[in-house]
């Protein structure tokens, strides 16, 4: 035991000797395989390592050294860990220059030259760089989110879902892709050739775009398409109708599609009931319309995904398999020749690719992190605070507590109703301050006080039936 537990000390001066995690790693598995009599030839397969390599670590082990890395020469270090530190919160905390909105390399190290006191000494880019990439706050990389907004998020994504996994005999998933554009380079490709990949130059002509309306068939991952030269309204009716054409007209059509305004207009209305046989009285507002559309009985159904949900229709999946096998590596020297890449590629890919798509997603995970994420957003307290915005979120998050409980963990609401509390002053100054509306106001107000109620009725509800229990 002693060999094992010389693992992870230095005996040598009686300090832990630093080593990366992805090194450690291996070499405790090694050793943890070899105490259960594993041979060396399976611990190499298993621990991805050479079996030269856990020959060497077996013989270390057993003399007694340690598993992490020996002294080495060179220069010691020239940053302390309190230097490192003070760098990352540099970046993290101190505002960029004057018309900035993030620190670049290059500028803080022009900053810190001639303002040593902000981490005690200067420090060159490569250096910085380092430092910035071996912390695991990572400040200086950015990426998006796409932050639930729908009050009614997660009931219409489970319609949605239930339609996947228990879908009618005719659906469709349907959108436009569009913008497309017709790009030639200004020079030829290169071919690979040893040692060089493929080539190509970065500089090219544009010779316009065209738009893609496409409908996919996801029990057999059938395409419909057809290129536009835009996608109003009336372009979209007349594929729409083309589309249902194809099928028996006393079949039920169920098309999955999002919130956009052409949509659900009026003229679209008036399309699907003429499709189906029926009359359509012009509706006022687009909430009637979409509850219209999506009523059943009908020979056509129209069922919206969530605002902010469009990853929910599958549509975009093979609209990312057409950019990638199809546009991405394309040469177009007009708008036909695009059209016609587009034609062929869909043509091979009902004869060649089409396989039925099935989706397995069923929301695990999707509503604590909505609740964690609003309680992040809460912690913050961000001027950048939109009163619409935190509207739909107190709203998304009632609903949330409402039918959806039993999703999120209680210490996530337990924490969230403590949050709302203490952030009252803050949730109430967004509620009254800056420039909003007053209709904007009320609803933000109502949202807030039913939240506040709807979290203490729930917590007392399910305290009881704990302590009952």
């Amino acid at each position: 035991m002693k060999q094992y537990a010389a693992c992870l000390t230095d005996i040598s001066d009686g300090k832990a000797i630093a080593a990366r995690p992805n090194r450690l790693h291996p070499r405790v598995q090694i050793a943890m395989l070899h105490r259960g009599n594993i041979c060396s030839r399976r611990i190499a397969w298993f621990s991805d390592c050479h079996p030269r390599t856990v020959g060497r670590w077996l013989i270390r082990i057993a003399s007694g050294e340690p598993i992490t890395d020996r002294p080495r020469g060179g220069r010691p270090a020239l940053y302390s860990e309190q230097t490192r530190l003070k760098t990352i919160a540099f970046f993290c905390q101190s505002p960029p220059l004057p018309g900035c909105t993030r620190w670049s390399l290059r500028d803080a190290e022009d900053y810190l030259d001639d303002h040593l006191q902000a981490i005690g000494c200067s420090m060159s880019r490569p250096t910085m760089g380092r430092i910035l990439a071996d912390h695991a706050l990572r400040p200086h990389l950015r990426r998006y989110f796409l932050q639930i907004t729908d009050p009614e998020f997660f009931s219409k994504m489970e319609h949605i879902i239930t339609l996947y996994l228990d879908p009618p005999e005719y659906l469709f998933c349907f959108d436009e892709c569009t913008g497309i554009q017709a790009i030639e380079r200004l020079a030829p490709d290169f071919p690979a050739n040893v040692p060089y990949p493929f080539s190509r130059e970065f500089q090219y002509r544009r010779h316009g775009t065209t738009d893609l309306i496409a409908f996919l068939r996801p029990s057999n991952g059938e395409i419909f398409c057809r290129c536009t030269e835009n996608h109003t309204t009336q372009t979209l009716n007349r594929v729409f109708a083309e589309h249902v054409a194809l099928y028996p007209e006393r079949a039920f059509l169920h098309y999955i599609s999002d919130n956009l305004n052409t949509h659900f207009g009026d003229e679209f209305c008036a399309t699907v009931a003429g499709l189906s046989g029926m009359t359509y009285t012009p509706l006022k507002t687009g909430l009637e319309r979409r509850a219209w559309l999506q009523t059943a009985g009908k020979r056509i159904t129209i069922h919206f995904v969530p605002f902010h949900g469009s990853w929910l229709n599958m549509i975009e999946i093979w609209f990312g398999i057409l950019a990638g096998k199809c546009l991405k590596n394309g040469w177009f020297s007009s708008v036909q020749a695009l059209i016609q890449a587009i034609v062929d590629f869909a043509q091979t890919w009902n004869e060649h690719f089409a396989h039925p798509f099935t989706w397995t997603y069923r929301g695990e995970g999707l509503h604590g992190k909505a609740v964690r994420r609003f309680m992040r957003l809460l912690h913050m307290e961000s001027s950048q605070m939109d009163i619409r915005f935190l509207t739909k979120q107190l709203l998304l998050i009632e609903n949330m507590v409402r039918g959806y409980w039993t999703q999120v963990d209680t210490v996530d609401w337990q924490q969230l109703h403590h949050l709302v509390i203490q952030k009252e002053s803050y949730l109430r100054g967004i509620i009254v301050g800056g420039t909003a509306k007053e209709n904007q106001r009320s609803k933000a107000q109502h949202a807030f006080e039913r939240l506040g109620r709807t979290l203490d009725d729930t917590l007392l509800k399910y305290d009881g039936q704990d302590r009952s229990a």
